[in-house]
């Protein structure tokens, strides 16, 4: 299975899209958009989402976590912490649960309690502790 740094790379070959191009569409300087190509930095999800959207991919197909590229337009995201707790309620987690069993600290909870962006990978253990997808937890797909 590929990294996120190695599909982004892909895609980008396969829609030949120049690293000036896509810092652009996303709202990104260049260099950001090479240290991703790179492994060099963490994405926050805002841009992951940005460039699911761009794709016309799954968070999961991005982030390398499957391989089923899947060419259809995603539902438009809420707030992430309106849905994150949407999605704990569904699952009849508490948030103590989440921080105790999903390793995520209180301070990521209260910062995007706050409006705070999440990086991708804070999220990818909880997800996994919820058995849920990231396009499902951050309201991509229904």
């Amino acid at each position: 299975m590929s990294t996120f740094n190695e599909r982004l790379t892909e895609l980008m070959q396969e829609k030949e899209i120049k690293s000036q191009q896509l810092a652009d569409i996303v709202g990104v300087s260049v260099i950001t958009v090479n240290d991703w190509k790179r492994g060099r930095c963490q994405i926050f999800l805002s841009n992951a989402i940005k460039l699911a959207d761009y794709f016309h991919c799954s968070l999961e197909f991005l982030m390398g976590r499957n391989d089923d590229y899947t060419h259809c337009i995603y539902l438009t995201c809420p707030p992430f912490y309106l849905q994150f707790m949407k999605v704990l309620e569904k699952k009849g987690i508490s948030t103590y649960s989440i921080r105790k069993n999903g390793s995520i600290g209180g301070g990521h909870l209260s910062n995007w309690k706050k409006g705070r962006n999440p990086l991708v990978a804070t999220l990818i253990p909880v997800v996994e502790y919820l058995d849920i997808t990231l396009d499902y937890l951050v309201g991509r797909e229904a």
